[in-house]
């Protein structure tokens, strides 16, 4: 027997017939009833009947059906009264019937309600082994990715050992130093995606000047063309030092991951467009997101197909959520594939 654990009715054939059939038998049950002995107890049972097609039909159908076949069931009992009056036993065969057509559709509805709850932790459970595999296979090919750069100077070094100069010991040196720091910042993403994950972040909120704070951006990615538009008096901002300042350079280094170089970004400090406080907009002209994949970019470890080739674990986004969420504000993302595209970290404006 099918069920449906969404908030809308299933649309398909068994849902066409349930609605042309239960209340083709509500009408069917009441003629007969208007027919048969008024003391026949089967017919104030078999109202019941069409409460039983609302398994096929959305939530709360079935209390209408019940409602229907109620009513049905009080007006034939007004039409044709029992002959000699209403006795005391006609009386208890509806009242016992109308309460069987409650209950039976009081148990539907609680059936389907705890098959929406089971179908929505399976859902939780997919989701979560999906994490869990997409994690798996970025962490082994970053990880994989240093250890051979580590591997390989390390044997040049040594098979060079003898005749080796030592500007190029300094140089494979720094290339092996550069892929433990890969490694050290992916173990540090991680550890901090799984603090943001149990809620484990502390902040300290202040008057921030957007200025001071995200100028130094520019310095941190040389050769890319980037302006800071501040469209509010300053101190602009109001929140957490470090992790305003985490979500926006995770922006901007996406930003320059996406787009062809040199990257041309835009950030814009102004009035937030949806809520009453700030909004800090990380603009480029990269590659962009496919449209089918934008409610998905803000899952942990998750990547866009166009990110093949491009380094990184795919917890960016997902950390600027969490530390928007943290702040009491929202994230809204724009994008269009070839054309760019736009993160807005909104936050709330300062108590009074």
């Amino acid at each position: 027997m099918p069920w449906t654990s969404t908030d809308q009715p299933a649309v398909g054939r068994p849902q066409l017939a349930a609605l042309l059939l239960a209340p083709t038998l509500i009408l069917g049950v009441f003629t007969a009833d208007l027919i048969e002995p008024t003391d026949n107890v089967s017919i104030c049972f078999a109202y019941t009947l069409p409460i039983l097609l609302g398994v096929y039909l959305g939530p709360g159908s079935t209390f209408r059906l019940a409602a229907a076949a109620t009513l049905a069931s009080l007006v034939g009992s007004f039409i044709r009264p029992p002959e000699g009056g209403i006795a005391v036993s006609f009386v208890a065969n509806r009242v016992i019937a109308v309460t069987a057509q409650w209950l039976v559709a009081f148990l539907v509805e609680q059936r389907r309600r705890n098959f929406a709850i089971v179908e929505a932790h399976l859902a939780d459970e997919r989701r979560a082994a999906e994490t869990g595999r997409r994690f798996v296979q970025i962490l082994t090919h970053e990880i994989a990715t240093a250890l051979t750069s580590i591997d390989g100077q390390g044997y040049r070094l040594t098979k060079l050992a003898p005749a080796i100069e030592p500007n190029e010991i300094v140089a494979r040196a720094g290339k092996i130093r550069d892929a433990a720091a890969r490694l050290q910042g992916l173990v540090a993403r991680i550890r901090l995606a799984a603090e943001v994950g149990r809620g484990e972040i502390e902040l300290h909120r202040e008057a921030l000047d957007a200025r001071a704070l995200l100028g130094p951006l520019a310095a941190d990615h040389e050769g890319v063309r980037l302006i800071l538009d501040i469209r509010q008096p300053e101190p602009a901002l109001f929140g957490d030092r470090d992790l305003i300042y985490q979500a926006v350079a995770n922006l901007v280094g996406n930003a320059v991951k996406y787009s062809p170089a040199p990257a041309d970004i835009r950030i814009t400090v102004a009035p937030s467009t949806v809520m009453a406080g700030t909004e800090i907009a990380v603009a480029d002209q990269g590659s962009g997101i496919a449209p089918e994949e934008l409610a998905r970019v803000f899952e942990p470890y998750y990547r866009a197909g166009n990110s093949v080739g491009i380094p990184g674990i795919g917890v960016g986004l997902h950390l600027v959520r969490h530390f928007a969420e943290a702040h009491d504000g929202r994230v809204t993302l724009e994008s269009r594939l070839g054309v760019g595209t736009t993160v807005r970290l909104h936050l709330p404006e300062p108590p009074p």
